[in-house]
């Protein structure tokens, strides 16, 4: 009976033993499969997928995202399943030849085709290679029976037969830049045996500067690239001149040139720089380059001058003053010289007494910048003033004769009589407005005055026409302004001959067309007793 006992505990231990040894295989044991392959190009695995048990909850720890599907290889990946992380390895593998297409192709002879241009569709999960199982003999013509191999990164190898034909064809064809496009297909082609047309428009293609420009040949149906080249072999062709100087000013080489033709830009320079200091004539050569390097010599004469000429002074005349009066020495006086531009006038008037009667000497000089100088002397009388009517009516008269005829209209002697004024007078601020007969004077004699004799002038002027006119004066402002009102026929216009510092026109304007000048200018400029003078009309002085 004991005996018995013991045996079934023995039994009982050894059962629990076991269970305990199961349960320990069963918590150490691994839970993912030591590795898995996938073909290349498949899509991402799934944490399942390396699961031996796939009921577990698992997930990958290792980044998927950074891994190339289609790059053949081993990759670490990490697993964790229950807080315990495990490590299995992803296999990718390339065991499937790539599946392309692939055509005939036409070449000129000497030309290198790479093999990558006989297939034209490429279908494989990998990078494939494509290479001549034999490489062809492009230089000999006709016919030849070629193998193409594309294999991708797992070595899986597809060979694709083809055809190439060697042609005798020019790889590329010149012409003159500027010239007329005569090429014509036939001309690439040295073979009678095949058709051959432009798959371009080489009627669209600039010839007129030097260029390479690729073009489609169609070759029995087969479109090969072929170049026409435009070239520019042609020097510049221009028109020469010669040319002066002065002693140590030098020319541009450009200053010989009239006009210049060539297909690009041209530069123009000195063969050998010439002596600007040397007097006289001297040979010079021009060279004309184009931006292809083609060059023209060109011959002129190059004359160089010394500057021994003086300015010449122009306007100078005896003056007569009035005591008290004032002296525009420099009006229409001018200064031109051979050389120079701009020639600055000096005028000594040191000796002028205005104040005292007799006969002063004003100098006028001029240097240009050769220190060649020029003078001119003049007399100015300083008179007592004795004016009458008769005198200035006759110098008005005069003046008349000279800027109209008896065919002309009012209106025309009105703006001939405008424009001699604003020509002929200049203004000053100063007047003598009691005294209208010696600001007439004074404004024809020197021209010189202020709005008041501006007004007197054009009063006598209009009036010796036989035009009618009436003074208007400014009401209001800080300083008086004075000018005319005038009828040529048609109405009264508002009639200023006095200048403007902007020198606006105001001959024979309306009142809204002087209202509106006040606006602009401020300071009352037109603004007047309207009561005291006719309206004007509405519509803009016509001539």
């Amino acid at each position: 009976m004991k005996q018995k006992q013991n045996t079934v505990l023995l039994f009982l231990i050894v059962i629990v033993l076991a269970l305990i040894i199961v349960l320990l295989f069963t918590q150490f044991r691994t839970k993912v499969k030591e590795s898995i392959t996938i073909e290349a190009g498949s899509e991402m695995v799934n944490v399942k997928d390396f699961l031996i048990n796939k009921n577990n909850n698992a997930e990958i720890i290792s980044d998927l995202t950074e891994l190339d599907l289609k790059t053949p290889g081993k990759y670490d990946i990490k697993i964790k399943v229950k807080n315990k992380e495990y490590k299995s390895i992803l296999e990718i593998v390339d065991t499937i030849a790539p599946k392309a297409t692939a055509k005939n192709l036409i070449s000129p002879k000497g030309k290198t085709i790479d093999a990558a241009n006989f297939v034209t569709e490429i279908a494989d999960a990998t990078a494939v290679r494509v290479n001549y199982k034999v490489k062809p003999d492009f230089s000999r013509l006709g016919t030849q029976e070629v193998t193409v191999t594309v294999e991708d990164s797992g070595n899986n190898r597809t060979d694709l037969a083809v055809v190439l034909i060697i042609l005798n064809i020019r790889q590329s064809v010149q012409i003159e830049a500027g010239s007329q496009m005569n090429i014509t297909p036939e001309i690439f082609l040295l073979e009678d045996n095949f058709s051959v047309a432009f798959e371009n428009d080489i009627s669209m293609l600039d010839i007129n500067k030097p260029a390479i420009h690729e073009i489609q040949l169609n070759v029995d149906g087969n479109l090969l690239s072929v170049n026409i080249e435009v070239i520019d072999t042609t020097p510049p062709n221009a028109t020469i001149c010669n040319q002066n100087t002065w002693t140590g000013e030098a020319i541009e080489a450009s200053s010989f040139i009239i006009d210049i033709t060539d297909a690009s830009s041209v530069t123009a320079y000195y063969k050998e720089t010439p002596d600007f200091n040397k007097l006289g004539n001297q040979e010079v050569t021009i060279v004309l380059e184009d931006e292809s390097k083609n060059k023209a010599e060109n011959k002129a004469v190059l004359t160089v001058k010394e500057d021994t000429e003086s300015p010449n002074i122009l306007g100078t005349k005896n003056i007569t003053a009035y005591i008290n009066g004032t002296v525009s020495y420099k009006s229409g006086v001018t200064v031109t010289d051979n050389k120079d531009t701009e020639v600055k006038l000096q005028i000594d008037s040191s000796n002028v007494n205005l104040k005292k009667e007799g006969t002063y000497t004003v100098t006028y000089s001029a240097t240009d910048s050769n220190g060649n100088r020029a003078t001119k002397t003049i007399n100015v009388t300083v008179i007592k003033q004795t004016i009458s009517e008769e005198v200035v009516y006759k110098m008005v008269d005069d003046i008349l004769a000279e800027i109209t005829t008896e065919n002309m209209t009012k209106k025309e002697k009105a703006y001939a009589i405008y424009k001699w004024i604003r020509e002929n007078m200049g203004y000053v601020g100063t007047s003598d407005k009691n005294d209208w007969l010696k600001e007439v004077h004074r404004g024809i004699t020197t021209g010189l005055g202020d709005c008041f004799t501006f007004y007197s002038v054009a009063e006598v002027f209009l009036t010796r026409a036989g035009i009618d006119n009436m003074m208007v004066t400014r009401v209001g402002g800080k300083t008086s302004h004075f000018w005319n009102l005038v009828n040529c026929g048609d109405g009264w216009y508002h009639f200023d001959s006095c200048t403007h510092i902007d020198r606006r026109e105001t001959f024979m304007m309306t009142d809204a067309e002087v209202a509106q000048f006040t606006i602009d200018r401020g300071i009352n400029y037109y603004v007047f007793d309207k009561s005291l003078y006719p309206r004007t009309p509405e519509e803009p002085f016509e001539l």
